[in-house]
Parts: structure tokens; C-alpha cells; sequence
């Protein structure tokens, strides 16, 4: 019986012994071919995680009533946004415009369509659109009112 058992022993050792021959050979294959290693799922989630975020804030909406003081701090919000996120100039009309709603989509619509009939060159700055708002939003006398109040 205990011949039994050391043959037995001895069987199962050898063959542990081919199978990890075999599961070597694999591994130093796999070792030798570098280009197609492929980090495991644990390792590039941790890598995205060091990444640091973009931060994603949404511009207020601007519905273009004729109401100065919230043009007015749509307009100061925009600026914030705009200095925070470090956005270039190229991009600053159009994520601005996007935040247009009702009648300022309509007034904006408007005025791309007469600028486009008389030959004008589209509004590609900041200022220039900033200009064009307060032309539209800021009537005339405010500044005289406002002038008033301070005296």
C-alpha cells in the first residue's frame, strides 16, 4: 500500500511537472511578443483615473428679453466661464450662441442672414458679439439712468 502510494505520488508529480513545462512555454512565448501585450482592464482604469477631468458646466440660457439686468448677468456669467475654462477666441461665439434661446435665437438668426445679404463679415469675436447684444439689450438711455441713480 505504500508503494501504492508513492507511485502514485511520483505519476502526480510528473505530470504537474509536463504541465508547467508546457504552461512556461506559453508564458515566455508571450513574454518574447511585447507589441501585442495588452495591460489588464485594472491597470488602464487606474490610468484614466489619473487623468484629471474635464470640467463640464453648461452656459446659462439666454432668452433675449428685454429685461437689461439679465442680459447683463448672462453676459458676466459668460465672461467667467470663458476665463475659468481658459476657451479660445475661435470658440467663444459659437458656445456662446449656443445658449440662445427663443428670441435671441431669433434675433441672432436674423442678424447672420442681413450680415450674409449685405456682404458683412460673419461675427467671429467675442467683442464684436458682445457689441452686437448690447446694441440689441442695453437701450440708449440706460447709461443716463444709471447715471442718475448715482447722483
Amino acid at each position: 500500500m505504500v508503494k501504492e502510494k508513492d507511485e502514485y505520488n511520483k505519476s502526480k508529480i510528473s505530470s504537474y511537472a509536463s504541465s508547467s513545462r508546457v504552461d512556461n512555454s506559453f508564458g515566455e512565448q508571450s513574454l518574447r511578443i511585447k507589441e501585442y501585450y495588452q495591460p489588464s482592464p485594472r491597470k488602464a482604469r487606474k490610468e484614466r483615473k489619473e487623468n484629471p477631468k474635464e470640467v463640464r458646466v453648461e452656459l446659462p440660457h439666454f432668452y433675449g428679453k428685454e429685461d437689461v439686468e439679465t442680459y447683463l448677468d448672462w453676459e458676466m456669467k459668460v465672461e467667467q466661464f470663458f476665463a475659468c475654462n481658459h476657451v479660445s477666441e475661435e470658440k467663444k461665439v459659437p458656445l456662446a450662441t449656443l445658449s440662445f434661446q427663443g428670441n435671441a435665437m431669433n434675433w441672432w438668426t436674423a442678424l447672420k442672414r442681413e450680415r450674409h445679404l449685405h456682404k458683412d463679415p460673419p461675427i467671429t469675436y467675442w467683442n464684436d458679439l458682445r457689441g452686437a447684444l448690447r446694441c440689441r439689450y442695453i437701450p440708449s438711455h440706460y447709461n443716463r439712468k444709471l447715471m442718475d441713480k448715482l447722483h
